[in-house]
């Protein structure tokens, strides 16, 4: 435990005067010829003492008696008030004594020698002023942001002191201990090992830190602490022992004492000390190492001797630094003053070692700022929080509000030692409640406490929903301490988007997952102002009653006026919580603070002293307790310029502030000009209806159609809306007050009521009218100037408005008609995706559907005639395509806003509105055609399984989805892209499966062992062995991924710890699952287990006995599921009190069970209630999603279900003719994800539109929905079936470029124009097995298909009219080859250059056919065939190239012998030396050649990496493409061959007979963004698909001018035109789920460019002009 500490701040005055005190007595010494020796001379009382050896070492002195441990600040606050504990209670163990005020980035922490004490060592004469580590190195400018500690341990060894049997080894695990698990007073962790650490060790202290990098290097719990060191300081360290130690041992036995093992230790040559030395000489080359020596005798006894002579006191490593200090053994770590030449070197070496470590650890700081780079884009409304606060302290007066502190109920808040205490201030309107709630937060920084807090604001649609309050709070929690920083990005890692989900989501994972499970002792304090004008405070307090489980204490201090619903609120959470209710509702209680007011602003009046007295008075008589109202009169008497007028003034103010208003509207009705009162009530409608407040530029561009060019709208607003409107410092339009909303939308009789739903209306038509303004252009949009102006606020508020009116009016339909119908929707989308605002988008889908929907039922009592069902129809149709294109196009949007013009809407659907539209079609040459889908599909994606792969399990978490198969084999996805991450091999079957939520660690228990493996990289990171004769049914993660958890079916649930060295499973508790066996009911294998989510509690089902629900703490059953009487059960149950529970999982959330009865029907039940819910639906497995809003359940029919949680209703359904094997939803809710079998195994992605629409329903509610209202319905469910088809499983383009040639899972061939007009038959394989390989022959007149079978169907095709393929082509079936390929599987097929031999490439041999002959022309082994990309010699037909990882091996196309040496083309990645580049031989042959031995490329071993080749349009170079089969990786290579190079052999060749060739690389910044290459145009154009699903070009130049030399070379090609990415051009993207699964690998390019491209059953074609980009260069994206 720490036991103190010195933090340096503002107020160390002391210490600073101490310091200087030092340094001036140091000079004074300086001149005296007496003291100029820094070493002290032995005190008469050291001469007289007998020859001990204490004299050799430090004797520590009795502990003080008035010591005040003080408790270090929490780490990362802002704190400035700190003070010095002048002493410690206990020498022992870890000091924290001193720590900087920002952030630290150094640990030192000094270790004492034999007999030493933790300060007395370092505190000459014992003197606590001269403890330097304390006192002077925190002043230190390059130490000032380390914290320094002092560590003690019990080296005594005097006669009379107790015995101790400790070792040196004892001391460094001790010190190990310490720093590792040491906490504060408060029981904070220390967190040492995460910045970088220095030891300072006198004498055996350096003995004692080297033992603890050996101990801790290899041991779990330490290494991570031992790899922090990073430098030792030495003074006077024994390294090779001392002879005094035989002496100090001597002594001992001669007074009756035994030989200390410590002092054993320090013998010279002891067996300890040369054990040290051997192994620390291993580590210490990472260590940067300081020795200092002694040069002076040590006083022992009446004479004097050398203690430690240089050669023990140095290491002798070549990076050692070594220096002496002119002082004796003791003085080496004694220092007189700060102008101490000893302290100065050792200053001096300690600032040189902070210097390099801060630069060393650049990269952590990197990291931080990365981190909180991170945390702002996540709180990015939220990361400056301070507007209000500051805005509140200026209306603060000096001397106010101080009474808050005095209060019992305050003084006890925020000092209540523990738990959590709430607070609630409630006072009259107007009284000066935020201004208070700011002194409360300003007076809590003051005193260190970092507050929190959060000020809401009706007029502020952002400012007055809970969600938002929870976000802000995160956010100022997250910025001050990293370890729920930390944990918050991870729970973003994890798929959790902090600004999307609502307040029960953020409230449940972010607070009381990782705020309220924190080791945290300092309370959080948590300011709420005005809660009475949040959209739903009871949410907010029912939240808050749960603080009651929190394990960091709370304070939190809410203020507003006193309603029935918070009243309500607060009484539940009183139940739970300790509360303080402090009322202010008399009139009396801030009538100081109304003074002071009064007397300051009057003041500053003209007039005699006796007219401000009576001013003040007559205020003061008529404030009772309305700061309002004082603040208003005192503004209005400003104006007055006359006694009398003053008092005329005071005469006529009302003292109600209903009436007050009454006064100001009719001043506003009374202005002389008419175009002044419509300009005040435009006012008001703005700032009354706003979703925000506007600034003053925002107003005065919405204003303009009706009021242009005002003067100074500043002004205006103060001389015509009647002290209604304030605007504040930062420019910024709002009403004065709430109560003063309130009063103008009361109804009455008058020309300024605002009726809300009218003025939302009229709100909405200007904000859309605005956007169909002919001015704006897309280059408008680009410039900063339109996110900055009212544009923006209307492109985000017109469907708040829209929503908000609730009307159906026939001009609000107009207007929304046109704007869709017209050219403004582009610029929109343009706009909010430059500004990031996609998300209105879907808030419009729902407003448009709520429109619809009104609109609708008002028509139903209209003449049909006069129904607009045709504008119903295309806002609909709008309702639907903005939340898919929010889904489908928004990654592509946010990063290319320009996107909207022409690129987006060739993809989507033919029946869609946004396709439809002139002014959304392509205006770049880009069209689709082909099979495109009629409708917006909600399947993102299917991935076929492996052939012969049987899945069993689906699993998803963090970003990865993972499905178990037979013999143990995992594959692991990324969930976003469906590309394969990783195989894992058990190698064994598994029966169970688990990801730990953040989907790094993947746990599988298999028939022998359980194995914990590292995703995505799949190593394993733990194994135990199954001891158990039993079968786990599931498994859990708990204790923070430390600890599995397994429930078995012999009705067990046991554990096993990560990290043990020894461990098997282990019982959780003997008595768990022992249910009692009766006639009516017998508990026999569980059916279904399932952890809660803490690990709390299982839950276990049978066949035969009631759901159970068992705490693992106490072996306890806490509730048995007993079905709610009067249900309908089948007749032979056994009872009628409860039913068969088969499958269910728990509410990650509410800790509700969701399950099936056997009989038809859904349920949800909690446990500790007994709430009990159900619905009729058949069901066969059931999950939740993670933010417990949502549930899936499924029939063996292929029948999914989502539901609504919380209403218990179907959102979707989903019906299919497969059988459904496994569900899961993706970690963000959005989607969700399906594991099918039927003809083709397949893993489905499922994104349908109720899903989208009911994440974003919490935010609908928070804008417009009453207190009591905290969800809503987002509709009827829909519903989608599922269709069953045939794949596309092979693809290959016509070389005329004018057809395609397609395969199907089933079988089938087909050839298709690329005009996308018709289809024809080409043949059908009788097995009916997959097709997988299609060629053409270079004339286009035959085609050759293969299936998994490794039959060959062969066809001449004669086509005379490709538009027309049905009626003009004709196709004759040629015999098909009949191969012996003994079990062998077809890998390619290939035809000659001539059209007359076809090659067929299987697993290990080659066949060539010939078509006339119709017979088989040779046939052999190729070596490593099917790992090869085998491609006629552009030039030489009668050569054959199988283009390999490493090299091209040439064979004969009639013999398939091969007729040349291999040719190996050098790439960097084959030299295994890391500084050897090929490069730096410039073309030295026999060098490159002799590397090459010794890289072993002359005989490449076979790896698995896909390689693609294709041809230049010229033939002179072929391009290669390799790319790991591991996708995670992203290994991407690419080489360019010259044909030239393959020529007959020359000179060049190697010892071994390969052949080398120069080989150009793409340079490293295309390189890394391509994900597939497509094609080479004409022009030498390399067309690739990037990582972001876009079809770039690439100018390839010929690089045969690079090197003159026929060696080796490795350069990269040259740019065509500047260097960068702008030798880059964009043409247009793929959509996000046309990118998806396996779809990439099959897709290819025609020669003019067209992009063959396979989805499902379906190919599109997708044609553009690749000889522009999308953008003209320069253009913004």
């Amino acid at each position: 435990m720490v036991q103190g500490c010195c933090v340096r701040g503002s107020d160390t005055a002391e210490q600073h005067s101490l310091f200087r005190r030092h340094r001036s007595q140091g000079s004074e010494s300086a001149g005296d010829k007496s003291s100029q020796r820094t070493s002290p001379e032995p005190i008469a009382g050291d001469r007289k003492r007998s020859a001990r050896a204490d004299f050799i070492f430090d004797r520590p002195s009795p502990p003080p008696l008035n010591q005040t441990p003080l408790l270090p600040p929490d780490r990362g606050s802002n704190s400035s008030i700190r003070t010095l504990s002048p002493s410690q209670k206990t020498s022992l163990g870890l000091h924290l004594i001193s720590q900087p005020s920002a952030k630290s980035c150094l640990d030192i922490v000094f270790i004492h020698g034999l007999g030493g004490d933790s300060r007395k060592t370092w505190s000459r004469d014992n003197n606590p002023e001269l403890f330097w580590p304390g006192l002077w190195l925190p002043l230190e400018t390059q130490l000032e942001r380390a914290r320094i500690f002092t560590f003690g341990y019990n080296a005594n060894f005097r006669p009379g002191e107790a015995k101790s049997m400790a070792s040196i080894t004892d001391f460094a695990k001790e010190l190990l201990f310490e720093l590792r698990f040491g906490k504060t007073h408060e029981g904070e962790k220390l967190g040492i090992g995460e910045t970088p650490l220095i030891f300072v060790t006198h004498s055996m202290g350096g003995l004692l830190a080297k033992k603890a990098c050996l101990l801790g290097q290899n041991d779990e719990h330490y290494k991570d602490l031992v790899r922090s060191i990073s430098a030792i300081m030495f003074l006077s360290t024994p390294h090779r022992g001392s002879n005094l130690a035989d002496i100090l041992n001597r002594i001992l036995v001669a007074s009756f004492q035994s030989a200390r093992n410590f002092i054993t230790d320090l013998h010279r040559s002891s067996m300890a000390l040369e054990e040290i030395n051997e192994q620390f000489r291993h580590i210490a080359p990472r260590l940067s190492i300081w020795s200092f020596y002694e040069t002076l005798p040590t006083p022992i006894g009446p004479r004097k001797m050398m203690v430690l002579e240089k050669d023990s006191a140095i290491l002798g490593y070549s990076k050692e630094i070594s220096r002496p200090l002119y002082a004796d053994h003791h003085g080496v770590c004694k220092y007189s003053s700060p102008e101490d030449a000893n302290y100065v070197s050792v200053r001096n070496a300690l600032g040189t070692l902070a210097e390099e470590i801060a630069h060393k650890v650049g990269v952590s700081a990197d990291q931080a700022m990365d981190e909180f780079q991170t945390l702002q884009g996540l709180f990015s409304s939220f990361f400056e929080y301070d507007d209000d606060l500051n805005k509140y302290n200026r209306l603060w007066i000096e001397g106010t509000c101080e009474w808050i502190l005095h209060e019992n109920a305050i003084s006890d808040w925020i000092s209540t030692p523990a738990g959590c205490h709430l607070v609630w201030f409630s006072a009259a309107p107007a009284s000066g409640k935020s201004v208070l709630s700011a002194y409360v937060v300003t007076a809590l920084q003051q005193r260190s406490l970092a507050p929190q807090f959060f000020f809401f604001n009706f007029g502020d649609q952002h400012k007055r929903s809970v969600a938002n309050l929870l976000r802000s709070i995160a956010c100022q929690i997250a910025k001050e301490n990293r370890a729920f920083r930390r944990g918050l990005l991870d729970l973003s890692k994890q798929g959790l988007r902090v600004d999307k989900a609502d307040a029960s989501v953020i409230w449940h994972k972010v607070y009381e997952n990782i705020l309220f499970k924190m080791e945290h002792r300092r309370p959080f304090f948590w300011v709420i102002d005005a809660l009475d004008e949040c959209d739903t405070p009871k949410l907010l307090l029912d939240l808050i009653r749960t603080c009651s489980s929190s394990s960091v204490p709370l304070r939190i201090f809410i203020a507003s006026r006193q309603t029935e619903s918070i009243q309500m609120g607060v009484a539940k959470a009183t139940r739970s919580l300790r509360f303080t209710k402090l009322e202010k509702h008399s009139l009396d209680h801030n009538a100081q603070d109304i003074q002071r007011l009064v007397e300051q602003e009057v003041g500053h009046m003209r007039g005699s002293e006796q007219i401000k007295n009576l001013v003040i008075q007559k205020i003061l008589a008529r404030a009772e307790g309305n700061f309002l109202w004082t603040r208003l009169v005192l503004e209005e008497i400003v104006y007055c310029h006359t006694a009398s007028g003053i008092q005329e003034t005071l005469d006529e103010f009302p003292s109600d502030m209903q009436k007050l208003y009454d006064r100001m509207e009719h001043a506003i009705l009374k202005l002389p000009r008419k175009s002044s009162r419509l300009l005040a009530k435009a006012l008001l409608r703005w700032t009354t209806g706003a979703r925000r407040p506007m600034s003053l530029r925002e107003l005065s561009q919405a204003l303009e159609p009706d009021f242009p060019e005002i003067l100074d709208l500043k002004r205006t607003i103060s001389d015509v809306c009647g002290q209604f409107i304030r605007v504040d410092a930062s420019d910024y339009v709002a009403l004065i007050h709430q109560t003063a909303r309130e009063y103008l939308i009361q109804p009455r009789e008058t020309e300024l009521f605002i009726d809300v739903q009218a003025n939302h209306e009229a709100l909405c038509i200007k904000t859309v009218w605005s956007l169909l303004d002919s001015r704006i252009t897309s280059d408008m949009i680009d410039n900063d100037a339109a996110s900055q102006s009212y544009l923006l606020y209307a492109a985000t508020s017109w469907m708040y408005h829209l929503k908000a009116s609730k009307s159906g009016s026939g001009e609000l339909l107009d207007v929304l008609v046109r704007f869709f119908d017209g050219g403004a929707f582009p610029l929109w989308v343009h706009l909010l995706s430059r500004t990031g605002h996609l998300d209105v988008l879907m808030k419009t889908s729902k407003s448009l559907a709520s429109f619809v929907a009104l609109v609708r039922k008002e028509d139903a009592s209209k003449n049909p005639l006069l129904r607009r069902l045709s504008d119903l129809q295309l806002l609909d149709q709008w309702a639907v395509d903005l939340i898919r294109i929010v889904a489908k196009f928004s990654i592509s949007l946010l990063k290319y806003p320009r996107a909207i013009y022409g690129l987006v809407s060739p993809f989507s659907p033919e029946t869609s509105a946004l396709h439809q539209q002139p002014y959304c079609k392509n205006h770049r040459d880009l069209c689709v055609v082909g099979d495109l889908d009629s409708v917006w599909t909600d399947r993102l994606a299917r991935v076929s399984l492996p052939e012969g792969f049987e899945a069993y399990k689906l699993a998803c978490a963090g970003q990865y989805v993972t499905i178990l198969g037979a013999n143990g084999r995992i594959i692991v996805w990324d969930f976003q892209t469906f590309m394969e991450v990783h195989v894992v091999e058990h190698g064994e079957p598994v029966t169970s499966i688990v990801l730990n939520v953040q989907g790094d660690r993947l746990a599988t228990y298999g028939l022998q062992t359980t194995k914990l493996w590292a995703i995505p990289s799949g190593g394993v990171l733990y194994s135990v062995s199954n001891n158990v004769e039993a079968r786990a049914i599931t498994l859990s993660f708990t204790n923070n991924d430390t600890r599995i958890l397994a429930g078995f079916d012999d009705r067990a649930v046991r554990f096993f710890d990560v990290g043990q060295t020894e461990n098997e499973w282990r019982y959780v508790h003997p008595t768990l699952f022992k249910e009692p066996l009766t006639a009516e009911a017998a508990a026999n294998s569980p059916t279904c287990v399932a952890f809660s989510r803490d690990g709390s509690y299982a839950g276990v089902a049978y066949r035969g006995f009631p759901l159970s629900i068992w705490s693992l703490e106490t072996g306890e059953c806490i509730n048995r599921c007993n079905r709610a009487q009067g249900t309908n059960f089948f007749a032979d149950q056994y009872t009628t009190g409860w039913y068969v529970a088969w499958r269910f999982v728990w509410n990650p959330v509410t800790d509700h069970v969701i399950g099936f009865y056997i009989d038809g029907f859904v349920f949800k039940w909690h446990p500790l209630t007994g709430e009990h819910q159900e619905a009729q639906a058949y069901a066969n497995d059931v999950t939740a999603s993670s933010d417990g809003k949502l549930f899936l359940s499924s029939t063996s029919t292929g029948i999914v279900k989502v539901w609504d949680f919380a209403d218990f209703s179907v959102l979707y359904q989903l019906s299919s003719d497969d059988l459904l094997i496994g569900l899961a939803f993706s970690p963000d809710c959005l989607r969700f994800f399906d594991l099918r079998c039927g003809t083709v195994n397949s893993v489905n992605a499922w994104e349908p539109n109720s899903l989208l629409r009911f994440s974003d329903a919490e935010e609908a509610v928070s804008d417009l929905a009453s207190e009591t209202a905290i969800s809503m319905s987002v509709g009827q469910a829909s519903e989608a079936r599922l269709e069953q088809f045939e794949a596309v499983s092979a693809l290959a383009a016509c070389p005329n470029g004018k057809c395609v040639c397609v395969g199907t899972d089933d079988g089938s061939v087909q050839l298709r124009s690329t005009n996308g007009s018709d289809a024809v038959e080409v043949g059908k394989f009788n097995n009916f097995m997959e097709v997988s390989h299609l060629a053409w022959s270079q004339d286009s007149q035959y085609m050759v298909a293969a299936d998994l079978g490794g039959d060959i169907m062969l066809s001449q095709i004669e086509i005379t009219d490709h538009s027309h393929l049905t009626e003009t082509t004709q196709i004759m079936p040629l015999k098909n080859p009949k191969l012996d390929l003994e079990e062998q599987v077809i890998h390619e097929i290939l035809f000659s250059p001539g059209s007359s031999l076809l090659l067929i490439v299987a697993s290990r041999s080659g066949y060539v056919w010939s078509l006339k002959g119709a017979s088989l022309r040779a046939s052999g082994i190729l070596v490593d065939g099917n790992l090869r990309k085998w491609v006629s010699h552009p030039t030489h037909h009668e050569w054959l190239l199988g283009i390999g990882s490493a090299d091209v091996r040439v064979f004969g196309w009639q013999d398939l012998l091969e007729c040349r040496e291999p040719v190996s083309y050098l790439h960097i990645h084959s030299v295994r030396q890391d500084k050897v580049l090929i490069s730096d031989f410039n073309g030295d042959v026999d060098v490159a050649t002799k590397l090459l031995k010794c890289t072993n490329v002359d005989a490449p071993a076979p790896t698995s990496e896909k390689v693609r080749a294709m041809v230049t349009q010229d033939l002179k170079y072929v391009l290669i493409q390799l790319s790991s089969n591991d996708s995670f990786t992203g290994f991407r290579r690419f080489f360019i061959l010259p044909m030239a190079e393959m020529e007959p052999i020359k000179a060049g060749v190697n010892q071994t007979g390969t052949f080398l060739i120069r080989s150009a690389a793409i340079p490293d910044n295309v390189r890394s963004r391509v994900r597939i290459a497509l094609a080479i145009l004409p022009g030498d154009r390399f067309i690739f698909l990037d990582w972001d699903s876009w079809v770039n070009s690439y100018k390839l130049v010929d690089f045969a001018h690079q090197s003159a030399s026929p060696g080796i070379s490795s350069k990269p090609l040259k740019h065509h035109g500047n260097e960068g990415d702008e030798s880059v051009q964009r043409h247009y993207f793929v959509p996000d789920d046309w990118a998806m699964g396996g779809s990439l690998d099959l897709c290819c390019m025609t020669a003019d460019g067209t992009l063959i491209y396979p989805r499902d059953d379906k190919v599109s074609m997708i044609k553009a002009n690749l000889n522009r980009p999308a953008f003209p260069r320069g253009s913004a994206f």
